[in-house]
């Protein structure tokens, strides 16, 4: 409880400390209560004999403001409660995705047991909240009105009476606990069938949308979801259902001491040995004690166990990520395990564009039993124009990755002005990012204003929401901005059909929002690439940026590359040759490694893989040329 108190103090101090103060009145007025009742019933032999006096007046007053305060004093504690819930709310939120965005590498989210923690926060976050609920407020109030209850009855009745009650509530709860903690560890061990039924939930409902309506697969999709779940929840249901008698045990034992300490109290007072005004204030103490709640504190014990789960997922780093050798030798540790020491190396240096180095550089995939690159060398030249080439699934994209420090390589140097991308910190690592504009396969599409998805490229957002009533900045700021780049980019008509212009929201659920075609958002992705170079980015990395792009855009492409490639460091990838040929050096990847290198004019005159692939790509266009009959 300690915990979960100390967390809620971090988000809201003064709030907490109100609300725990709150709660102590409630827990003592809950104690006055009693006294009262029973003062006031102990006089009424007295009233009625003699008439009201004035220490009956004054005992019925207090517990009438006794009352009155303990509304007061829940409701205040309610209110503050449910802000610092909130506030956890909003926390549990941000740390579970700070959890997986803060580092500047990419392995901490494909690691499986990373997703596999994610899963159990997701599914059971609800508890943190409810948790807190009750241990900044019900589970302080009930505590002290425990001992308050148990001390007022040992002193109006016997010394001993509060003992086997106290007895029964402790056995009680201590095995409620222990129970809630056991089916707890039975549900964290069920993360796969969750994770499957949470992955058919967002097939169902995100991108595949279409497709799954169109091939009828939504009543797959929901059973696969509702058999997951149901693999995930019945351990969960059977222990709780083999502990069901003993629960009810717990219960009638509690029941029956209590009914015990109340069959008590009237025997004595049938023997003369209690009074009215002890009889009174005992029979309430006791049903008190009795109906002390037990479950608050096993959704405390639940709740902590979350919070712990939350922790353990925020704290994990490099050096807690699993170690596993295949029978090749290669170390399958994510790439971001420290296989060199981490060190405040100094940044990768600034001004001209720099010249990067593959050397000697191998990398393998957690979950893969081969290495996707294995010694693979390449040069980058400094303000120079680069093309890559190569089958699919060569490795092409991971090299991206690992240029861009998403992943470290198990062997080998990325060397960037001679500099080791695998010995910088994270705070290094995040500068030299900052220094690279990528057009990748899988660029950001965010539902916000169209200048939002190109001014991201410089690292800021350019208005941050979807109100069509405001206008960020001036419009001399923005035709001097994004209109520039977007004038460079070719698609300054684009813009011009949207509704709004660059205020246009692009996602359809949003009012006067639209969608755009895979074309139109890889050339809004160029744009965006773009801003990040005149931004100061050094470095342009296109992977495949016109595989949605049609002839126009893909010649408008090709033209402002290379207008841009004597200005920075610059990579192509594509498996359009017409996007590569002009590019003066070209590298082709085969096998995790380059095999050949050379000009397009070199590589066709050595007449080895580049000319080949060329061959064949290019026999596809002559061969659609001669069946429509169009001359050559």
């Amino acid at each position: 409880m300690l915990a979960l108190l100390r967390y809620a103090h971090r988000l809201l101090p003064r709030t907490l400390i109100i609300a725990v103060t709150a709660r102590i009145v409630v827990a003592a007025l809950t104690v006055a209560a009693p006294l009262l009742v029973g003062q006031s019933i102990g006089r009424l032999p007295r009233v009625i004999a003699e008439g009201v006096d004035a220490g009956f007046v004054a005992v019925v007053t207090a517990l009438l403001i006794v009352l009155l305060l303990q509304n007061v004093m829940s409701l205040v504690g309610e209110t503050l409660a449910t802000r610092i819930v909130n506030a956890v709310d909003t926390d549990v939120t941000l740390r579970m995705g700070h959890a997986l965005s803060s580092n500047p590498g990419l392995a901490t989210i494909d690691d499986p047991d990373v997703t596999s923690r994610l899963q159990k926060v997701r599914g059971r976050r609800w508890e943190i909240e409810a948790a807190v609920r009750q241990a900044q407020g019900p589970v302080i109030a009930s505590v002290l009105s425990l001992i308050g209850t148990s001390v007022a009855l040992a002193i109006t009745v016997a010394w001993w009476l509060p003992l086997p009650l106290m007895l029964a509530w402790l056995a009680s709860t201590v095995w409620l606990t222990r129970l809630i903690a056991s089916q707890m560890d039975l549900w964290s061990g069920q993360t796969e069938p969750q994770k499957h039924a949470w992955y058919a939930f967002q097939q169902g409902m995100g991108k595949s949308a279409k497709e799954i309506r169109i091939f009828g697969l939504a009543p797959y999709l929901r059973q696969r979801h509702w058999d997951n779940m149901t693999a995930a929840f019945e351990p969960y249901w059977k222990r709780r259902r083999t502990m069901a008698l003993t629960n009810a045990a717990m219960d009638c034992g509690r029941v029956a001491v209590t009914l015990a300490a109340l069959v008590y109290v009237g025997w004595r007072a049938s023997r003369g040995q209690l009074n009215l005004t002890q009889v009174a204030t005992g029979m309430p103490l006791i049903l008190t004690l009795g109906q002390v709640d037990t479950w608050m504190f096993g959704l405390v014990g639940r709740g902590r166990a979350v919070l712990t789960w939350l922790e353990d997922l925020a704290r994990i780093g490099p050096g807690e990520l699993s170690v596993a050798a295949d029978a090749r030798g290669h170390d399958r540790r994510p790439s971001s395990a420290v296989l060199r020491p981490r060190t405040a190396a100094p940044p990768v240096p600034a001004g001209e564009p720099p010249t990067i180095v593959f050397d000697d550089v191998t990398f393998c995939y957690p979950s893969a039993a081969t290495p996707i690159l294995d010694g693979l060398s390449m040069t980058l030249p400094g303000g120079g124009a680069v093309a890559l080439v190569g089958v699919n699934g060569a490795g092409k994209s991971t090299l991206v990755k690992l240029l861009a420090g998403g992943y470290r390589p198990q062997r080998g140097q990325i060397l960037v002005d001679g500099v080791d991308l695998g010995r910088l910190d994270d705070a290094a690592l995040a500068v030299w990012q900052r220094r690279v504009a990528p057009i990748t396969q899988d660029f950001i599409r965010l539902p916000l204003p169209a200048g939002d998805n190109v001014e991201l490229g410089a690292g800021q957002v350019w208005a941050g929401r979807v109100d069509l009533d405001t206008w960020p900045g001036t419009p001399d700021l923005v035709t001097t901005g994004l209109d520039a780049t977007a004038a460079r980019a070719g698609i300054g008509d684009l813009i011009a059909r949207l509704p709004a212009g660059w205020r246009t929201p692009l996602d359809k659920t949003i009012p006067g929002g639209m969608d755009l075609s895979g074309g139109e958002w890889q050339r809004i992705g160029l744009a965006r690439a773009l801003r990040a170079v005149a931004a100061g980015a050094q470095v342009l990395v296109l992977d495949e940026p016109a595989a949605a792009l049609d002839v126009e855009a893909e010649a408008r492409l090709v033209d402002g590359y290379l207008e841009l490639a004597d200005r920075v460091t610059s990579l192509v990838i594509s498996h359009r040759f017409s996007v590569v040929r002009p590019v003066p050096l070209i590298y082709v990847l085969e096998g995790g490694r380059i095999v050949e290198v050379g000009s397009h004019e070199e590589l066709m005159a050595t007449g080895g893989r580049y000319r080949t692939m060329f061959s064949l790509q290019a026999s596809r266009y002559v061969a659609a040329e001669d069946d429509a009959g169009v001359p050559r």
